[in-house]
């Protein structure tokens, strides 16, 4: 007995295979290719309730209904952040690994760490941007001071007994930067996340720190903290009464950072089309901008080109920053 199918398949490669050839995929192939068709995996670098961890699962989650497929958050936290960064570069590059974090601070790692995992221009590719940040010099609220100038007269008065707490990179930066640039002696106190340096701050034992805009602005709300300075050079929309370091004599002080969303490099250019537009979508959406400003970033979206442009200047800009404030490799 003849087999038909086996005839029709012998007599059909031949065609099948000059198709592909000729650029033609099947109908299979074609849906094979459709991107997304399965789960996506947003990786967090700081621990589950951080401050980095409420911006990657917002933007996680307004991502699902554009997405269509289930978006899971994993949190690797550790080593700030190096964990993390060193798994989304090795991960494949298909679009299905997605880092939602802060270039600016894969790019002071480069200059904290003296061996980091991974060689991140090599192997990090930014795809889209989110906001732009600053970090924010807090007091505990019941403290009489109420400029950074007051914060200046006392630390000079204390000399190395006056203690600062900073977390992650951009928070590092700019407590050594403004130590540098006033001349002080205080010493330096770090934490693993701005929550575990609360009860410090509360209790005296630590006298200012410096904390990134979920965490600076909400503290704020419930009273706890009060904010005295910005670390950039001009005042976001977020917080206009909130004067910046340089505009109360901290000349210089300008620590920028940006939110973004990265992935390993080779990734395919329509896949980073379309989640660049996700993204975008998602910034530019009421509830994008409520929450960008609720929690003192400045909304900001730009093309794949221009994000992986910024978060390349910003490695250079940041070896020039780490370089100014003295911030010894670590590791």
């Amino acid at each position: 007995m003849v087999d038909f199918a086996d005839v029709f398949g012998r007599r059909c490669a031949p065609f099948m295979v000059a198709c592909m050839l000729a650029g033609i995929p099947s109908v299979v192939l074609a849906q094979a290719d459709v991107y997304p068709s399965r789960e996506v995996r947003v990786i967090s670098a700081f621990p589950p309730g951080s401050g980095a961890d409420i911006w990657a699962r917002f933007f996680a989650d307004q991502a699902r209904p554009l997405i269509g497929k289930p978006v899971i958050v994993e949190n690797k936290p550790g080593a700030n952040g190096n964990i993390a960064t060193e798994y989304v570069a090795r991960a494949k590059p298909d679009g299905y690994t997605i880092f939602i974090h802060s270039p600016t601070s894969l790019a002071a790692n480069k200059f904290m760490f003296k061996n980091t995992p991974i060689d991140i221009e090599k192997t990090i590719e930014t795809v889209a941007t989110l906001l732009k940040f600053s970090f924010y010099m807090t007091i505990d609220a019941r403290r009489p001071w109420q400029n950074v100038g007051d914060v200046v007269a006392y630390a000079r008065e204390k000399g190395e007994k006056a203690t600062f707490a900073t977390t992650s990179p951009p928070g590092r930066l700019m407590g050594n930067l403004f130590k540098e640039i006033m001349q002080l002696k205080a010493v330096e106190v770090p934490y693993r996340t701005a929550p575990d340096s609360l009860n410090d701050i509360l209790s005296g034992a630590v006298d200012f720190s410096f904390n990134d805009g979920v965490f600076a602005n909400s503290q704020a709300r419930e009273g706890r903290l009060r904010i005295l300075g910005t670390g950039a050079l001009e005042r976001y929309r977020a917080n206009p009464d909130i004067p910046t370091m340089d505009e109360q004599g901290v000349k210089g002080l300008n620590v920028p950072g940006f939110f973004g969303v990265m992935v390993p490099v080779g990734t395919p250019q329509p896949v980073v089309n379309q989640i660049n537009k996700w993204f975008v979508d998602i910034v530019a959406s009421p509830a994008g901008q409520q929450f960008i400003l609720r929690f003192g970033g400045e909304p900001y979206s730009v093309s794949p080109e221009a994000a992986q442009k910024a978060y390349l200047n910003s490695i250079d800009e940041w070896g020039q920053l780490v370089k100014r404030a003295n911030i010894k490799p670590e590791g």
